[in-house]
């Protein structure tokens, strides 16, 4: 199964030499977390003017893109903490990505993907990492 961050999902609505290559990878289907849903609605918030939740959900849904989310929790050294922030603290030292980066890879490892399929080449950082975990790491450029 494929998971894709929000760089890829945002493509299809841009004059972008990559736009092309992101619809191929979006068609197959997959999934993003709800933390790539609310970057998308984000990003459409400050670009269109229309009501946007309905046009993400259009945009996801034409693609057969799914939004999961983690609901379990866990103890840590500072007391109760969900899954993907629990995951981002123990991985954030191998990966060494921006927050909301490391949140994708909390969300990948959790998911347990086959695939993570980005347009932002910072992920390359946690190539390796992903790789050990058995996860490939695809760069659209």
């Amino acid at each position: 199964m494929k998971y894709f961050d929000t760089s890829v999902l945002i493509l299809p609505l841009l004059n972008d030499h990559r736009r092309k290559k992101a619809i191929e990878e979006l068609e197959s289907g997959g999934i993003t977390s709800e933390l790539g849903l609310i970057e998308l609605v984000s990003y459409l918030s400050r670009n269109l003017n229309n009501d946007i939740i309905p046009y993400a959900m259009r945009l996801l849904k034409d693609y057969n893109i799914n939004v999961k989310t983690i609901k379990d929790t866990r103890q840590s050294f500072i007391g109760e903490l969900s899954n993907v922030v629990y995951v981002a603290l123990r991985v954030a030292k191998d990966v060494r990505l921006k927050t909301l980066d490391l949140l994708h890879i909390s969300y990948v490892i959790l998911f347990q993907v086959d695939e993570l399929v980005t347009a932002d080449r910072e992920f390359e950082k946690a190539s390796d990492f992903l790789s050990r975990k058995g996860v490939t790491l695809k760069v659209i450029i």
